[in-house]
């Protein structure tokens, strides 16, 4: 346990699934999963689309974008990026992140980044400031579903989570 992450104490809905072409897919509900990196565009967004997604939410960003973009909307699927910095920690993408990923025009959604710590994060900010959950909450679910304590990074995410909820909560 890293300190100042959340200890899993309620009921886990978040189960971790195989999808192929996909990193550490996180199934969360029937709005929302989450994940890490795309390894291979050609089978991902397939799976993705037969797993019924109908937007794909990048939170990393980066040179692969273009091609990405290509591929989910190749697939039938919507592709929106909102690159968040690990280095910078820039939180100018909440905002509109938190936009879309709470349009149910949108749902489901695939939230993903490099290894699913961003998207971890980035849906623990929605549940708290847009769903009405408590940061505990939002933290344990966040945690069961991509934000983990095995990697170095994710005291980091957590704490820029709780940042911006206490910052932009009304």
């Amino acid at each position: 346990m890293v300190a100042g992450l959340p200890t899993l104490t309620l009921a886990q809905v978040s189960k971790r699934l195989t999808v192929p072409g996909i990193n550490n897919f996180w199934f969360v509900d029937k709005t929302v999963s989450t994940g890490g990196s795309i390894t291979s565009r050609e089978v991902a967004m397939p799976a993705l689309k037969k797993r019924g997604i109908k937007t794909v939410i990048d939170l990393a960003g980066g040179a692969q974008s273009d091609a990405e973009r290509a591929a989910t909307e190749a697939a039938g699927m919507k592709y929106l990026v909102f690159p968040i910095n690990p280095t910078t920690l820039d939180p100018a993408p909440i905002g509109p992140f938190l936009k879309a990923a709470s349009d149910p025009a949108n749902f489901p959604v695939f939230i993903h980044s490099g290894n699913g710590h961003r998207a971890g994060m980035a849906l623990m900010i929605k549940r708290v400031l847009v769903d009405g959950w408590t940061i505990e909450k939002a933290g344990i679910e966040a945690a069961a579903s991509g934000l983990i304590d095995d990697n170095p990074t994710a005291p980091v995410w957590w704490k820029f989570a709780q940042d911006y909820i206490m910052s932009h909560k009304k």
